[in-house]
């Protein structure tokens, strides 16, 4: 019984520690449900040819920008059908603003992809 009550102590302590750890495995679901898989890759995984590898996202962008990115796209380039080079690759950003995605999944997803390194 001992035994038990220090396991359940040490999960506490480590969710307690990282707290994002959870909306970031919650984000990832999200990234599945909303589809961004068909245009974005990660890992290899998922569509890579309408937009950019998202593999290292979060070491590249900050929180703040890829949250304008999944919400309003357009405001991240100066005018719309802006280009814009990632990866070595040049996108043209014509990403769906994603406006009716709630606060909380925003920033679950966001913090996913802020993971992402």
């Amino acid at each position: 019984m001992k035994k038990l009550l220090l396991i359940v102590i040490f999960i506490i302590a480590a969710v307690a520690v990282n707290p994002t750890n959870g909306n970031a495995i919650t984000g990832k679901q999200l990234f599945k449900k909303e589809e961004c898989g068909l245009c974005h890759a990660i890992n290899k995984k998922g569509g890579a040819m309408m937009g950019p590898n998202l593999s290292v996202i979060g070491k590249i962008r900050s929180y703040s920008w890829i949250r304008r990115q999944i919400r309003n796209p357009k405001l991240n380039f100066f005018t719309p059908n802006s280009f814009v080079i990632f990866d070595g690759k040049v996108y043209e950003s014509n990403m769906p603003a994603n406006k009716k995605i709630s606060a909380n999944n925003l920033n679950k997803l966001s913090q996913y992809l802020k993971s992402l390194k």
